[in-house]
């Protein structure tokens, strides 16, 4: 059995290609389904985020064909498609997965989403009934791989995201967010996922204010927060412990002068302001107000950049777990090969047993029933002891794959030379 993949990701395809060929939560299943149905695999899982779709299957032959015309059927030119496809098959595809799991092949270095996609990947081929042996065990080991990374090295350590690295930036300032109150200034797609951060480490609650309503609300009843008009956001700061500034106004929002006349009324309470804004939200002289935290984006940015060469630095123990996990998937592979013979071989045994047992039937007639059964476990004994070093030989030679000369494959299949040694030594004696 082999293991094929076909896919295209960020660094091959640019978006147009990507999102024609990205499949949702439901047509995953279909499309491996239809990859066992009509391609001639046996078995499928599709991979498919935002930066990638990857096709694996486990096949008979190590064709790439099959899988390419899968893409293909979603309309993309085979011209168009030949540009950016890329496909591996046994070690290179497994090495390929197991980086993806880890975070090396992501767009942001040890991002640790994809570990949750490649297991859901699998979820979805299982619950589709196109998952096999070979699959579950290479994205099972994939997963460990990936688990690996994260807990071995410090690859997927530190905000490398400016929304992560502002919630970063609030939990040094305050140690923990449980219990603290936000404010989120403008309702688009950063402030979106950095509100979203802050719920999930447990702030209190959360206010949205946006010149325009409709969309404070909107994100507002998404949190489970409050929404707050943008004229009446000076007095809801009051209240807040942190504000979040990510508007498109193309001035300060957030004054000095309103600032000087709020501070006195928190009675010392600290507030941190994260301008992520450009241009800024905030008026830098905001800063040096007593009690009052100012951070902008620069100031995000070379938390952002430090963190990613931190995270540079362990490539290297990263890609070791990798090739390890790896070389142990391909290992099981090979040997797994030898299943069909191994299988053939017992049954040969079983077969053989039972024949000499038939001829000495009528031999054994004088014995009692108790005494045959003993007779028939010996013979079965003396048959799986014979075989157990061939059975373990085999799994052996699959998972090497060297050839060996005929005389040494015949000693190490019986263990016939560790029986020599062991006479040799009893002869000297």
């Amino acid at each position: 059995m082999h293991v094929v993949l076909v896919g295209v990701n960020h660094r091959t395809a640019p978006v147009a290609v990507r999102e024609r060929l990205a499949f949702g939560k439901a047509g995953v299943g279909l499309a491996a389904r239809r990859l066992l149905e009509n391609h001639g695999a046996r078995e499928a899982v599709l991979l498919s985020t935002c930066n990638r779709t990857e096709v694996y299957a486990a096949a008979e032959h190590a064709d790439p064909k099959p899988l390419v015309r899968l893409l293909l059927d979603c309309g993309v030119p085979e011209k168009e498609l030949a540009a950016c496809v890329f496909a591996h098959h046994d070690r290179e595809a497994a090495h390929h997965l197991h980086r993806v799991a880890a975070g090396l092949d992501s767009m942001v270095l040890g991002e640790a989403q994809i570990l949750g996609q490649v297991k859901e990947a699998l979820a979805l081929a299982t619950a589709a009934g196109t998952a096999g042996a070979t699959l579950d065990r290479l994205f099972c080991s994939a997963v460990t791989a990936g688990k690996r990374v994260r807990t071995e090295t410090a690859l997927a350590r530190g905000a490398v995201s400016i929304s992560h690295a502002a919630v970063e930036l609030a939990r040094k300032v305050f140690g923990s967010l449980r219990g603290l109150h936000a404010m989120i200034l403008g309702a688009g797609e950063m402030s979106k996922v950095t509100a979203r951060l802050l719920a999930n480490d447990g702030v209190a609650s959360i206010f949205v204010a946006n010149r325009t309503f409709e969309r404070a609300q909107q994100l507002a009843q998404l949190l489970g927060g409050k929404a707050v008009r943008f004229d009446e956001f000076p007095k809801q700061m009051l209240q807040a412990d942190m504000v979040v500034c990510s508007t498109a106004a193309p001035h300060p929002v957030v004054r000095l002068a309103e600032l000087r006349r709020l501070v006195p009324a928190r009675r010392g309470r600290p507030l941190l302001l994260i301008d992520i804004a450009v241009p800024r939200d905030v008026e830098p002289a905001v800063g040096e107000l007593d009690g009052v935290f100012l951070f902008c984006i620069d100031d995000l940015q070379s938390v952002v950049q430090e963190n990613l060469e931190e995270r540079k630095a362990e490539i290297g123990a990263a890609e070791a777990i990798v090739c390890e996990e790896t070389e142990r998937f391909v290992a099981w592979l090979k040997s797994a090969a030898a299943g069909p013979l191994l299988a053939a071989l017992q049954r040969k045994s079983e077969a053989v047993v039972r024949g000499e047992l038939d001829k000495m039937g009528g031999r054994l007639q004088h014995l009692s029933e108790r005494d045959r059964e003993l007779v028939e476990v010996l013979a079965r004994g003396v048959a799986k002891r014979l075989l157990r070093e061939p059975i373990l030989a085999v799994k052996r030679f699959a998972a090497a794959g060297e050839p060996r000369h005929p005389l040494d494959t015949v000693q190490d299949l019986f263990g016939l030379a560790e029986s020599q040694s062991a006479e040799a030594s009893t002869g000297e004696e």
